[in-house]
């Protein structure tokens, strides 16, 4: 068997990022000051700087997760118009094709042509309202 292309990492390895006290960027560690806010950056140890490391890391995440999610919905919005869009004009077609056939089904005296113009007509129908109907 070949060896795998990459080494395991293990969970207790270091992290190869310091935070910055001040604006909680994550930096390098071999940097001297904070690439984001220039704040100079020291190894402090002791319970108020894990919880203020702790404090950005959180922080950071919240910012992430916003940011995605407002990129995301601006997607779906405009997703959202185009399936409207869509829907719009294939309840349209639908019905105007559930008139037309049921027109033709009067003039053939066709009970079953009929009955296919109705569920094309309340299919376009169904389609509209839902679309136009509040949630």
């Amino acid at each position: 068997m070949d060896k795998p292309k990459k080494e395991p990492i293990l969970i207790s390895q270091r992290q190869d990022y310091r935070l910055c006290l001040n604006c909680g960027f994550p930096n390098r560690n071999s940097d001297t000051h904070c690439m984001y806010c220039n704040a100079g950056l020291f190894e402090d140890t002791g319970l108020f700087s894990w919880i203020k490391q702790t404090y950005y890391i959180l922080r950071w995440r919240w910012q992430l997760k916003q940011h995605r999610e407002k990129r995301h919905t601006s997607g779906k919005e405009r997703l959202s118009l185009w399936k409207g869009v869509g829907f719009f004009l294939l309840g349209a077609g639908l019905s105007a094709a559930g008139v037309y056939l049921f027109a033709l089904a009067l003039a053939e005296k066709s009970f079953s042509n009929g009955l296919m113009s109705v569920l094309f007509f309340f299919y376009g129908f169904f389609t509209l309202k839902t679309l136009l109907s509040k949630k």
